[in-house]
C-alpha cells in the first residue's frame, strides 16, 4: 500500500509525529525532532495509521498529538509543545472545558510577568536561586565558598549549595552539608583538594580532580569551576557511574555499527 511505503521509504515512524496538518496540495508532518515532512498522502491514510487513543483530530486535515499539547484557549486555540498552533473546530466553552479536562491540560500558558520581558528591568537571579533549577539533576553538585583568614590563606570551605543526588554521592543528607564546613562534615578530609578548589574560587578557569575519596571509599573525578568570584562549582561523578556511561556509550557505538552494517 502507497502509504505504508511512505513510511518505510522515509523511515517515518507514528511515535514521532508530533501533529499533522494541510498545506497546499499536500499534507505535512510534523516531528518530534523539529522537522516538517510533506507528503502526498491523504489525510485519512494518515488518520489510519495514527494510533486513535493518542491523537485527536481538530478540525478536518489536523490531528495532534495528546501527550504535546500544552495549552487549549476557550477559543480553540491548541498550543503544541513544539510551539506551533492550531486552530480547532468552533466548540462550546463548555466543550473546551471537557477537552481540556479530559487530557489535563491548562487553558492557557501563563503569561510570564512584564520584568522578566524587559532586561533592563527585570530581577537577575542569584546564585543560589540558579541553582534550584539542577534541584532534581541525576548527578552530585555542589557550589563551596572559600573561607580566609584575614591574612587571605584559605582554611577551609562551606558548602552553600549541595543538590539532591549529593546526599546519594556523599552518603550524608543535604541538610548536614549546607552552611557547614567540609572538615566539620567530613573530619578525615584531605586537604589537598583545597589548593585547587580555591585556585578555582580565585582565579576562575577549571580543573578535573581524579582521586580517591576516603571519605566515601570510592573513587571519584571532579569537575571544577568558577560560577561567580569566591565560589567553586563542583560536578562530582563516582567512578561506577563514569564506568556505566562509558558502557552506554559503547553499546551506542555497537548498535550504530550493526545498523550500518545491515543496510543494504
Amino acid at each position: 500500500m502507497a502509504k505504508r511505503k511512505y513510511w518505510t521509504l522515509n523511515d517515518i515512524e507514528p511515535e514521532h509525529i508530533l501533529s499533522t496538518y494541510h498545506f497546499e496540495d499536500k499534507m505535512v508532518l510534523c516531528l518530534d525532532n523539529g522537522e516538517e515532512v510533506k507528503t502526498t498522502a491523504r489525510f485519512y491514510e494518515i488518520e489510519k495509521i495514527l494510533p486513535e487513543d493518542e491523537f485527536l483530530v481538530i478540525r478536518k486535515g489536523i490531528a495532534v498529538r495528546k501527550s504535546a499539547i500544552v495549552a487549549i484557549s476557550d477559543d480553540g486555540i491548541y498550543t503544541m509543545m513544539d510551539g506551533r498552533t492550531y486552530k480547532g473546530t468552533t466548540r462550546s466553552l463548555a466543550a473546551h472545558k471537557r477537552i481540556r479536562k479530559a487530557l489535563g491540560i491548562k487553558r492557557e500558558l501563563p503569561a510570564p510577568p512584564p520584568d522578566w520581558l524587559d532586561p533592563e528591568t527585570r530581577m537577575p537571579l542569584t546564585l543560589l536561586e540558579k541553582c534550584t533549577l539542577i534541584e532534581d539533576m541525576p548527578v552530585a553538585y555542589c557550589i563551596i565558598e572559600l573561607v580566609f583568614d584575614e591574612n587571605g590563606h584559605g582554611i577551609d570551605f562551606i558548602f552553600r549549595y549541595c543538590n539532591k543526588h549529593m546526599a546519594v554521592v556523599e552518603g550524608v543528607p543535604v541538610e548536614d552539608m549546607v552552611n557547614h564546613s567540609f572538615y566539620e562534615v567530613f573530619k578525615n578530609g584531605d586537604r589537598k583538594w583545597l589548593v585547587a578548589y580555591a585556585d578555582v574560587a580565585l582565579n576562575g578557569g577549571t580543573h578535573t580532580l581524579h582521586d580517591f575519596s576516603p571519605e566515601i571509599g570510592k573513587q571519584l573525578t571532579i569537575h571544577c569551576y568558577q560560577p561567580e568570584p569566591g565560589y567553586c562549582a563542583c560536578v562530582l561523578v563516582p567512578e561506577e557511574m563514569k564506568v556505566d556511561v562509558e558502557e552506554e556509550e559503547e553499546v551506542r557505538n555497537e548498535t550504530d555499527q550493526k545498523t550500518e552494517k545491515e543496510q543494504p
